[in-house]
């Protein structure tokens, strides 16, 4: 007799029992700015949304849009995309410096290209441009880059950053795994702001004078170098052994 296959099962039993992401739960925008939030409609998701003045972000089929370029001042048109995906767009872009890609096969990946997008996105800025973000839909990928720019680049945690980067294109959706990589960038940014500006905290070192005040007993004791107040022992009452005779 053949015993039947459970193999099914167990794989089935063993998705039940693994630990699940944390997750990030992001509330309605509480932006109320009308320059912030943007009016909505279906096909707007086919279009690119701008995020800052020198930002857009939108889905791949802006990208080839000349006309919005254009009248846009884009000049960094930049890929999320796999490896793959990029190498095909790279070859067809071969004439054209501005379209540049951020080639990534995971989110691992795509976290650790946060700091060169950031760098690339200000330099187009400083030099007068702005910059196209797109992935496939300018939901995902390229939307987590954005979160991760207005993040950094404002100072905000990540659910402010979320908020504001939905207020201007509604129909962007990430994911649980890619919330809880944000999230650990949003550690990153912190440490790496808490580092550059000063503490705000009172200074914890005291000295003599703020421990005791104008207390007369204690500078007749203390003197200002800190010294501690002991009394020259007599030699005459130091017997043999070495003990000291208390009177």
């Amino acid at each position: 007799m053949v015993a039947p296959d459970v193999s099914h099962r167990t794989a089935a039993f063993d998705r039940s029992r693994a630990p699940s992401l944390p997750r990030t739960l992001v509330p309605p925008c509480f932006f109320t700015d009308p320059s912030v939030i943007q009016e909505w409609r279906y096909e707007s998701r086919r279009l690119a949304q701008q995020i800052y003045p020198h930002l857009w972000l939108g889905p791949r089929n802006v990208a080839k849009d000349e006309k919005f370029l254009q009248d846009n001042n884009v000049k960094l048109v930049l890929a999320i995309t796999t490896p793959q995906a990029w190498k095909i767009m790279k070859s067809r872009y071969a004439d054209k410096s501005e379209y540049q890609g951020l080639p990534v096969s995971n989110y691992i990946e795509l976290v650790k290209s946060f700091p060169l997008a950031k760098q690339l996105i200000d330099q187009t800025r400083d030099n007068g441009g702005s910059t196209l973000l797109y992935c496939e839909t300018g939901n995902e990928k390229s939307a987590a880059v954005a979160v991760a720019y207005v993040m950094e680049s404002n100072g905000w945690d990540l659910i402010r950053s979320i908020q504001f980067v939905q207020a201007r294109r509604f129909c962007v959706a990430l994911d649980d795994n890619m919330k809880f990589q944000l999230r650990s960038y949003e550690t990153l940014c912190q440490a790496h702001q808490a580092v550059l500006t000063p503490s705000k905290r009172p200074d914890l070192r005291r000295t003599l004078d703020d421990l005791y005040g104008d207390s007369d007993e204690i500078d007749d004791e203390v003197d200002r170098e800190g010294r501690a107040p002991f009394n020259d022992v007599d030699p005459n009452s130091i017997e043999e052994k070495g003990d000291v005779i208390m009177d």
